[in-house]
């Protein structure tokens, strides 16, 4: 999992070289840690653990960036929290914890989203 994220945070990093020769890489905006996490979180296909993810992670962003932007999807309900400390896509939570997610709104997004992506294709 965390090969993937390096692998994507490789491509999605930019170079400049200024006159001097010197190597300047620029640091990811949020939009896109934000699809790192959703990446990493699609690829485990589980809850991942907040330690799981601060190891993944380590290194290209740090853990009050990590936490703040996981808090800002799980406020748009595009990820579920579960007890522990655990997060998730909310097609991957498990059945028998749908019970322990701290933010249920997210189902109601996946279902909507999954209604939406059935009347594309019907039409």
């Amino acid at each position: 999992m965390r090969a993937k994220v390096l692998s994507e945070y490789d491509n999605m990093r930019m170079q400049l070289v200024n006159e001097g020769g010197l190597l300047v890489t620029t640091a990811l905006d949020d939009s896109d840690v934000e699809k790192l996490v959703l990446l990493a979180l699609e690829e485990a296909k589980s809850p991942v653990s907040w330690r799981e993810l601060k190891a993944i992670f380590q290194g290209i962003v740090g853990e009050d960036r990590l936490r703040r932007i996981l808090g800002s999807l799980k406020a748009r309900n595009v990820v579920a929290e579960l007890t522990h400390t655990r997060y998730s896509l909310p097609n991957y939570v498990p059945e028998l914890e749908m019970n322990k997610v701290k933010n249920p709104l997210v189902f109601r997004n996946a279902n909507e989203d999954q209604e939406n992506l059935y009347e594309d294709n019907s039409n």
